[in-house]
């Protein structure tokens, strides 16, 4: 899905680059919110990268949960001291299958 956004998100940028070119100022709107949705879906994926400055300082949680995208069993880590947390697939071992 995300993969599309961008595709329509594209297009009508060109589109409207296009419009503010031939006709000027009545397409403005439509180019500046197309620039808007277009760098959201392009930076909205760096707000998941962990966050802890130190991971050897990570302890686990205990905390588990299914990820709703990926289907993998995820353990949350967390620096007691800044209170930073990170999010970890559980790797398991070839023993326990």
């Amino acid at each position: 899905m995300r993969k599309w956004l961008l595709l329509i998100c594209s297009v009508t940028l060109v589109i409207s680059i296009v419009l503010v070119s031939v006709s000027g100022l009545p397409a403005w709107w439509l180019l500046i919110n197309s620039a808007i949705v277009l760098a959201a879906l392009v930076f909205e994926r760096r707000g998941y990268e962990p966050k802890a400055s130190n991971p050897a300082a990570l302890k686990p949680t205990g905390e588990r949960f299914n990820d709703p995208t990926s289907g993998e069993l995820i353990e949350v880590w967390e620096d007691p001291r800044t209170g930073a947390r990170e999010y970890r697939p559980v790797v398991r071992s070839a023993d326990a299958e």
